[in-house]
């Protein structure tokens, strides 16, 4: 009797396995955005974001906008992130109220979040897209990732010539080009000079 009630775990361990391996590793992190009215004291849920740093995909699991009564002034919208001196640092940007409501039926409010080359979300801001086609949600959600700026050429070989002397040859300098300052000189003298006598 033991061996067959083992067996059955065993078979009952391999089906869960078997099931719920796509739902485990389908999993990805999630956000929790806040809107923060500057006359509130607390944060309100704005929405839950799952996403994917290495594919840079992002879903928008709920949208709850904010309060009609909430339209007016500056808010905040953000997230709270760990750092290694706090363990609730808030992050986020300043917006006018009304720009997550899309003012213009074409346009979308765009809540894009910043991605660290070390893959963790750093920052949210927000913007407004011209949408074409109609969206379940109200809201997009678009992450980006940062990208590395131009690294200067240092200590590149300078390339000389048989003689020695620089192989790029400078084209010669015309006379106001050498002598600019000399006009310049001639042309002030020839301004304030010349008064008239008494």
């Amino acid at each position: 009797m033991g061996s067959l009630q083992s067996f059955k775990l065993l078979y009952i361990s391999i089906f869960l396995l078997f099931f719920l391996s796509p739902v485990l590793s389908s999993y990805s992190p999630q956000l929790e955005i806040l809107y923060w009215h500057l006359d509130q004291a607390e944060p309100l849920v704005l929405a839950h974001v799952s996403y994917d740093t290495a594919t840079l995909k992002s879903d928008l699991i709920d949208y709850s906008p904010p309060p009609t009564e909430l339209s007016q002034g500056i808010a905040r919208v953000g997230f709270y992130a760990a750092t290694s001196t706090n363990s609730r640092q808030w992050v986020g940007t300043l917006v006018s109220p009304s720009a997550l409501t899309g003012l213009v039926a074409s346009q979308k409010p765009i809540l894009r979040l910043h991605v660290s080359p070390s893959n963790e979300i750093y920052h949210v801001s927000l913007d407004s897209t011209s949408v074409s086609t109609s969206s379940l949600h109200s809201i997009l959600v678009e992450l980006v990732a940062d990208e590395l700026g131009p690294s200067p050429h240092l200590n590149r070989p300078i390339v000389v010539g048989r003689d020695g002397k620089n192989s790029e040859e400078q084209p010669e300098k015309t006379m106001f080009q050498k002598y600019w300052w000399v006009f310049l000189i001639v042309t002030f003298l020839a301004m304030s000079g010349g008064g008239e006598r008494q």
